[in-house]
């Protein structure tokens, strides 16, 4: 077996690179070189700009975004490692190399808001056995939940994070400025988002639905659909025919 990744270069330092920075640091792992389009005026880490500053024969993290993945990889000198951290790219649409990996961390990142990573997901895969070993237990020094996962595999999970997390949010912020425009507070909204969170937790989404959709209650929703329009309107029959065909109500309205 190859010897464990002790130094990592990372391409990117935005949302997923800089918290993966943090996160190596942290737990013993030094960040030899972070590779970035415009020096930070942060001096702590050793900042470049030119792809060929990357350590000649080191392992290099790709935290760039899924359109820039193939051209930066490409450009990577071909005597490193290389691994990325996208859900949704196959390994073997991406130019060919001794050791070409992934290292997907499945959550929602956010620079400048702190995430400890122990609890987060982090799903390998690896164009040869040795260097997916090399990468899942550089990631179990970081995360207490390391899987291995094939392309397809994440390309799944990735589109139900977009589901429970992308969606989600869109629909807080949907909910948000219909309540704003009406002088109302999306903070009363926040204990319900809470415990609706809670319930998951414990037991599955389709045993904790509730709503007049759920219930088969077709005067609640015309009378909600009457305040609505637009975009909200639309999303609002949407989901409601997809609770009602889950739970067959529909029948009822």
């Amino acid at each position: 077996m190859k010897d464990s990744i002790r130094k990592v270069s990372i391409v990117g330092y935005g949302n997923v690179g800089s918290h993966l920075v943090n996160a190596f640091e942290s737990n013993g792992v030094e960040v030899s070189k972070v590779l970035v389009r415009s020096l930070p005026s942060n001096r702590s880490i050793d900042f470049i700009t030119d792809i060929q500053g990357l350590p000649s024969k080191s392992f290099v993290l790709v935290c760039v975004p899924d359109d820039q993945i193939s051209e930066v990889i490409g450009s990577i000198p071909s005597n490193c490692s290389v691994a990325y951290t996208s859900g949704a790219k196959a390994i073997s649409v991406l130019p060919e190399r001794d050791d070409l990996g992934v290292f997907y961390p499945l959550q929602s990142f956010t620079k400048g808001i702190e995430l400890d990573l122990s609890e987060v997901p982090f799903f390998i895969e690896a164009n040869n056995s040795a260097f997916e070993g090399q990468l899942s237990e550089l990631a179990s020094r970081i995360s207490n939940n390391v899987k291995l996962a094939a392309s397809e595999e994440r390309m799944k999970l990735h589109v139900a994070a977009v589901f429970v997390n992308n969606f989600t949010n869109h629909l807080f912020h949907v909910a948000n400025s219909y309540l704003e425009s009406r002088a109302l507070d999306f903070n009363d909204l926040k204990p319900l988002i809470s415990e609706t969170l809670r319930k998951i937790e414990s037991e599955s989404p389709y045993n904790v639905q509730t709503g007049p959709a759920r219930r088969g209650d077709k005067k609640t929703i015309d009378a909600h659909l009457k305040l609505l329009n637009g975009i909200e309107k639309e999303l609002y029959t949407l989901l409601t025919k997809s609770i009602q065909q889950t739970y067959k109500t529909d029948d009822k309205l």
